[in-house]
């Protein structure tokens, strides 16, 4: 929990940054790529204390260069292995991204279906949720074929379930949990 609450804070620091520099999309962006860049052995080696500061700074700074990241970002990602934070960085990408998009009023829809969406298909998933949001909808589509058909949308909590297989399945449930009479 407290490191949830670290994490917010360096999150938010890092937004109103951003924001003073109207980036806020940009550098979510960039601090995504170094996530993804940094995800799994890069972080645990970069929070090892088995290696000095001194290599771990190294380390991180020819990342940064590979990885072609500038400004905010390297300066952020220095911080946080300069404090002992660099375990944080995938809760601090995935705050930033959740307070980013509060403040743009957008809402992340990841969307299940059983095959791949055609655009029109997608324009039209879209506009829906955002009736029914009433927010900007940002679709993260997934293609599930065991949905058979129709399709999932997870917004937030909340989950709209218009798939094939449930409405098999409740089907089925229905069936087998009725009682039929006997016929004589």
């Amino acid at each position: 929990m407290a490191n949830l609450a670290t994490a917010r804070r360096w999150a938010q620091a890092f937004l109103d940054l951003a924001a003073e520099e109207g980036k806020i999309d940009a550098m979510g962006a960039e601090l995504a790529s170094a996530w993804s860049l940094f995800e799994g052995d890069a972080t645990n080696a970069l929070s090892n204390p088995v290696f000095t500061q001194d290599e771990r700074r190294k380390a991180l700074d020819a990342l940064i260069a590979k990885g072609k990241i500038s400004g905010l970002t390297a300066n952020l990602l220095r911080l946080m292995l300069e404090k002992g934070r660099f375990g944080l960085l995938g809760d601090v990408a995935a705050v930033y991204r959740e307070n980013a998009d509060e403040r743009a009023g957008r809402v992340r829809v990841v969307v299940e279906t059983a095959f791949p969406l055609t655009p029109q298909l997608e324009g039209e998933i879209r506009s829906s949720l955002e009736k029914v949001t009433g927010r900007s909808v940002v679709l993260e589509p997934l293609v599930d074929p065991s949905l058979i058909g129709g399709l999932v949308a997870r917004v937030g909590s909340k989950v709209y379930d218009a798939s094939v297989r449930t409405r098999l399945r409740d089907l089925s449930h229905r069936l087998t949990s009725s009682q039929v009479p006997a016929e004589a």
